[in-house]
């Protein structure tokens, strides 16, 4: 009488196979969503903590200023000499941006305002001779220097001065809980190029992340008052290619904008919460408010 073997030893079937493929794919699937929402929460918490950090600064600026505010850009003969860590005077036009005078009030550490993207790219340009130009160029961060502090470029400054419409001392704030300081930022199209190619071989990206300054939706100087995107006459929130077209902002972090108060209170908003006017300009009392001095 034939016997069989106990045990009759057999491959997988081609079924077989297939779903035990389709299960580690959706396995790798899994691990590189989380991994993703991991990776970006992390860099959205090294942000923030280093927009705290910046906001203290400000503040601590406009404590030993009698309560002045940092101005976001300034004439060059303003605010006396500014010099680097190794006490070299700084030129200007970077010395006319906040970055390098409000570098004392974070623990001397330039790196404090790049984060993330923009720390592998002023680690690139220290100690090169484009180093104190580039880097009051593309902090993470943008100030809202035409409404807070002031900005001499400012073709109406005169007329938000003497009336008293942007953000001179502290006390010109009444709610520093929602006033707008600081933000993510991003370079208009067309703002970096080859210019730094003896620092960065290849020069540096365009529509690179971090710039300067951040620009409110309305504002006197421009025909209409509105000056973000405009899309079929209407007006724009959504991110284009050209962040000129929503202030400068980036909305980098999940489609918001890390924003910092003048209370040191940081949040993500969207374009459309940030198209307010009231966040803005400390004497707005409406969405679409501009200085008038009509009765």
């Amino acid at each position: 009488m034939h016997k069989h073997p106990e045990h009759v030893a057999r491959g997988f079937t081609l079924i077989e196979l297939l779903v035990v493929i389709a299960v580690i794919g959706i396995l790798i699937g899994i691990v590189s969503t989380i991994a993703g929402h991991v990776f970006a929460s992390a860099k959205s918490t090294s942000e923030s903590a280093s927009l705290r950090s910046l906001m203290q600064g400000y503040n601590l600026y406009a404590v030993e200023h009698r309560g002045k505010l940092l101005q976001g850009y300034q004439e060059e003969s303003d605010d006396g000499v500014v010099r680097d860590p190794d006490g070299n005077e700084v030129p200007w036009p970077a010395s006319a941006r906040y970055a390098w005078r409000i570098y004392p009030y974070v623990d001397d550490a330039m790196n404090a305002l790049y984060v993330n993207a923009q720390e592998p790219i002023l680690s690139q340009i220290t100690g090169t001779s484009c180093y104190p130009y580039f880097s009051s160029l593309y902090p993470s961060f943008g100030l809202n220097s035409e409404w807070m502090g002031g900005d001499y470029r400012t073709t109406a400054s005169p007329m938000l001065d003497e009336f008293g419409w942007y953000g001179k001392f502290l006390g010109d704030v009444k709610h520093p809980t929602r006033q707008l300081v600081f933000a993510s930022a991003r370079a208009p199209q067309g703002s970096s190029g080859d210019e730094f190619d003896d620092c960065i071989p290849g020069g540096l990206p365009m529509k690179m992340e971090g710039y300067f300054e951040i620009k409110s939706p309305y504002f006197p100087s421009s025909g209409d008052t509105w000056r973000w995107n405009t899309v079929g006459g209407q007006h724009g929130h959504a991110p284009t290619t050209d962040s000129a077209d929503h202030g400068n902002l980036s909305a980098r972090h999940a489609g918001k904008v890390l924003t910092g108060n003048l209370d040191g209170s940081v949040e993500y908003l969207t374009l459309e919460e940030l198209a307010d006017m009231r966040r803005w300009a400390p004497s707005a009392n409406r969405v679409d408010w501009i200085p008038s001095i009509e009765p």
